[in-house]
């Protein structure tokens, strides 16, 4: 009996780590691709990497938007449409797991053009996620800029 119920437990553990892992590898793809969508400028495949609803926030620069139609409308939209080019990219994405909600912590880069200027930067960010019936996906952001080293 002992060792059946040692098994049960061995099981459920190698089931939950199965699953944690998979769920980090989603996690990880829907971050990867929501900043493909942002490289590619198109707001209706950037709203399916959120919770495109007033439960999404994110903070960037000191600014605050609340909810996807405020962050749609006031920020990344406007903003997009300014950009000539944009090269957009995270990295060293490190997810954690806790039941239906994640968080990662990253690094952002971005390099645009525009007509009247041109940028780029670095930040680092966490991002908060929520499972949905449609996968992961991003419910909070928040970036802060790693400031260029002057030498």
């Amino acid at each position: 009996m002992i060792k059946k119920t040692l098994l049960g437990i061995a099981m459920l553990a190698f089931v939950a780590t199965g699953m944690q892992a998979s769920d980090k590898d989603a996690v990880v793809k829907t971050l990867l691709n929501y900043a493909a969508a942002i490289q590619s400028k198109d707001i209706a495949q950037i709203e399916k990497h959120v919770v495109a609803s007033e439960a999404f926030t994110i903070f960037e620069g000191g600014h605050v938007n609340s909810g996807w139609t405020d962050y749609r409308d006031h920020h990344i939209g406007p903003e997009l449409k300014q950009f000539i080019e944009i090269k957009y990219g995270f990295s060293d994405i490190k997810p954690r797991i806790f039941g239906d909600v994640a968080y990662a912590t990253l690094k952002s880069s971005i390099d645009v053009k525009m007509k009247s200027r041109a940028f780029a930067g670095e930040s680092l960010v966490t991002a908060v996620l929520v499972k949905t019936d449609d996968g992961w996906k991003i419910q909070h952001m928040h970036t802060s800029r790693i400031p260029k080293k002057k030498h």
